[in-house]
């Protein structure tokens, strides 16, 4: 429990929603003290009238508690669950910006560092189990321990024999089963958690590869692999099961005792006049409590699994939030000795460059050889290990709202399930219809959008499936025209395209991009001409610089690649 709440993602949010936590649980009490002067009520009522009372104003006050209590605790409950979860979604909405800031740090990586399995997981089970901490931890176990001592004092104040028993009886609920409960079940817990993500992940990617299983007419061994697989989870599940059950029975027993030991002592200090009546009542207001510490060894068991979320997101890069407040002044690129790796692996190493404005740089080189990285830390989505990434006179890094500087069109842009008029303005929320229909006019897409039912508010499919992958790009385009940004990388965007649609399109880019630094990512020479300078990396530096034409009659790498991408060998 220390290690969770030392985490950055759970202690800054108990601080700052404070009051609303402290406001939850003042209603949670209520709600439970409620609910036993409910049964108190109900118990003095019932145990009165088996007395044959001279007269019914004897039971009158009573019934009317009995009906104020009754009322009062569900909606007592009501405010409590509206607080609670009006908190918990506030919250949650933190968190989720937050894991988003973290995301967004190494956005061109992703890919890369994580399985898609393991961000499903970051995405959707981790978040949610913060969001079970709050309310199915946290909750319930400041509300218990809180009802626990106020139950052992005012119980000391009639009767010390009565305030020992309850605080032996509540410390068995609230300490020692859940203590127990979690140290039996930790390794269980953990065993099953291992077996349950790896067949999530591996049927994740079997998913995903579905298509490759049944045409290499292996079906049936992914099949067997994924039941083999299923049945050890089964088999861990059923362990976890039994043991739940044993520990609910004990629980059961141990309530049972406590309210045996209510009777016999209030049967002790409670006698004579009309205090026989309250024997019931007292016997019938712990009933309710029952409640309050059944879900308490559930959720102490659960703060491991939790424990596993927060360290996971504790692991993800944190977002460049330092004072990012310079602005480029001119938009020439410079790299000064620029090393950078991932892990051991040294992609960079004391390489410069420099790009004018309104350049047009194409960057050759072998697949991983670093061309998107490169991309990835001139746009300050990356941090090179030592050396500098300037634009102007700022770091890349350092500059504010980096995305209103360089723009990227790359292999795949996406489109969201919204509306085309959406997606574009996704670039310059407050664009115009006049600007909008500009962009489109010029990336050649404005008749199609007038031959749509919707024009501009026409549906679009998830990752814009109803559109081409060429108009795809040309959408990408318009957006990055609609953001006004003077550098643009060209990261491979035409790579899944035919030659001749790859050809267009590149003419087009060009020549919609003319006043602006262009940065083409390319693995093959098609389209090179439009660019003034191209350089190759290789070995972890730049190999080759200069002209096309120059390249093609002095560097021999440079002819070689020409032979090979125009099939002359």
């Amino acid at each position: 429990m220390k290690r969770i709440l030392n985490s950055d993602w759970i202690r800054p949010f108990l601080k700052k929603y404070r009051f609303g936590l402290l406001l939850a649980i003042a209603l949670g009490l209520l709600t439970m003290l409620c609910a036993g002067l409910l049964m108190f009520s109900a118990g003095y009522v019932i145990s009165k009238s088996a007395t044959k009372p001279e007269n019914i104003l004897m039971i009158y006050v009573p019934v009317l508690f009995v009906r104020i209590f009754g009322i009062s605790r569900p909606v007592v409950r009501y405010i409590e669950r509206l607080t609670s979860h009006n908190w918990i979604l506030r919250l949650t909405s933190d968190l989720r910006k937050r894991l988003y800031l973290r995301l967004e740090v190494r956005a061109v990586q992703l890919s890369q560092e994580f399985q898609l399995g393991d961000m499903l997981g970051i995405l959707n089970q981790d978040i949610a189990n913060l969001q079970d901490l709050y309310l199915r931890t946290l909750f319930p176990v400041l509300i218990a321990g809180t009802l626990t001592v106020a139950l052992v004092l005012s119980s000391a104040v009639f009767n010390m024999e009565l305030a020992a028993g309850l605080a032996f009886f509540l410390g068995l609920l609230l300490v020692v089963v859940p203590l127990i409960s979690v140290k039996r079940l930790r390794a269980l817990d953990s065993k099953l958690k291992i077996h349950r993500n790896q067949l999530f992940t591996e049927l994740t990617d079997a998913i995903l590869g579905l298509q490759d299983w049944v045409l290499s007419g292996r079906k049936s061994d992914f099949l067997s692999a994924y039941t083999v697989a299923e049945k050890s989870v089964r088999k861990e599940q059923k362990r976890v099961f039994s043991f739940v059950r044993t520990r609910g029975l004990i629980l059961q027993l141990i309530f049972g005792s406590l309210v045996v030991f209510l009777l016999a002592v209030s049967t002790g200090f409670l006698s004579g006049g009309d205090k026989p009546n309250y024997i019931a009542a007292l016997v019938l207001m712990i009933f309710p409590l029952f409640d309050a510490y059944a879900p308490l060894s559930d959720a102490l068991v659960e703060t491991e699994r939790y424990a596993d979320s927060a360290d996971r997101l504790e692991k993800l890069p944190h977002a460049l939030l330092a004072a990012a407040t310079e602005k480029p002044q001119g938009t020439k690129i410079e790299l000064s000795a620029l090393t950078f790796g991932f892990g051991t692996q040294k992609i960079f190493e004391q390489l410069n460059l420099t790009i004018q404005p309104g350049e047009k740089l194409a960057i050759l080189g072998r697949s991983g050889v670093g061309k998107s990285t490169l991309a990835g830390l001139i746009r300050g989505d990356l941090t090179p290990s030592s050396g500098t990434v300037t634009i102007g006179a700022a770091s890349s890094s350092q500059i504010s709202e980096i995305e209103r500087t360089v723009g990227v069109i790359n292999q795949s842009p996406y489109l969201f399930a919204t509306t085309l008029r959406n997606n574009l303005t996704l670039a310059k929320l407050d664009a115009t219809d006049a600007e909008i229909w500009r962009a489109l006019e010029i990336v050649g897409l404005a008749a199609l959008t007038n031959s749509l039912a919707g024009g501009l508010d026409t549906p679009v499919s998830e990752a814009g499936t109803n559109f081409s992958g060429g108009e795809r790009q040309r959408l990408a385009l318009a957006r990055i025209l609609l953001s006004d940004v003077p550098i643009v990388v060209l990261d491979e965007p035409t790579v899944s395209l035919d030659p001749i649609t790859e050809n267009q399109l590149l003419t087009l880019f060009y020549q919609a991009l003319a006043d602006k630094t262009v940065i083409l990512i390319t693995h093959h020479l098609l389209g090179i001409h439009h660019s003034e300078r191209v350089i190759f990396l290789e070995n972890k530096t730049i190999k080759s610089d200069g002209a096309p034409d120059e390249l093609l009659l002095h560097d021999e790498t440079f002819r070689e690649l020409y032979r090979l991408d125009k099939g002359l060998d």
